[in-house]
């Protein structure tokens, strides 16, 4: 009797895992309850999240299964630590548009602010849809600088000083404008009247697709991320 006992405690030490190697196991999340993550709009694109994180925090490791641009809204040092990986060291600028193809090779990693005195922000959409293809997504004049242009977006930035405008445009596809530097500014819309709308930095805007033109009719340079959906 006592010979089985032994042998049962045997074997549950050998297969059973250690406390140490259970407590080294991360706690995984889906992005939608990482920390510093505020989900606030979804329709049949695109969902949003806006992610400020303070220095010297992490957000925790989460999985991400949809395809994600973004753009750095407030630039900060940060640590990028993919799951099973060592740590990378990056910088992310103010305005940095960037993207993040998930939709196919889905991922899990934390991102830590390694600044020591202001938060890392950035406002990302993941494309809800999986397949490229859905919109045909327009040209733009000079004055709107390409940032970023693969098969699932095209976004272009734009800088108005004041009193500067930018020629009227065709969007042809739905989208989202992000705020990297705010102003006061005034749309134009044929048929309409004049919009004016004071822009803060990390604001977030869907844009459908139609015709309008921009002003900036403020004190204070203007700079925009526009996106469409492909």
């Amino acid at each position: 009797m006592k010979h089985g006992l032994l042998g049962l405690l045997l074997a549950c030490a050998l297969t059973a895992p250690s406390w140490g190697e259970e407590a080294e196991k991360p706690t995984i999340v889906p992005v939608t309850k990482a920390p510093f993550h505020l989900f606030t709009f979804q329709d049949d694109n695109m969902s949003l999240v806006s992610v400020t994180l303070p220095p010297g925090f992490s957000t925790g490791y989460h999985s991400h299964d949809q395809d994600l641009v973004f753009v750095i809204t407030a630039g900060a040092k940060i640590k990028n630590q993919v799951l099973g990986k060592e740590p990378v060291e990056l910088e992310f600028k103010t305005g940095e548009v960037r993207f993040a193809s998930y939709t196919k090779t889905p991922g899990v990693h934390q991102v830590i602010n390694i600044e020591k005195d202001h938060a890392m922000r950035l406002l990302a959409f993941a494309i809800v849809y999986p397949e490229p293809g859905r919109y045909s997504v327009s040209t733009r004049p000079a004055k709107y600088e390409v940032a970023l242009d693969n098969d699932r977006v095209r976004a272009w930035r734009l800088k108005l000083s004041p009193g500067e405008s930018a020629p009227a445009i065709q969007q042809t596809s739905p989208g989202a404008r992000i705020v990297v530097s705010g102003g006061t500014v005034t749309e134009k819309r044929p048929g309409k009247p004049d919009q004016p709308l004071v822009l803060n930095n990390h604001d977030f805007m869907v844009m459908p697709a139609e015709e309008r033109g921009i002003e900036n009719n403020g004190s204070s340079a203007v700079e925009l991320v526009e996106i469409e959906l492909k």
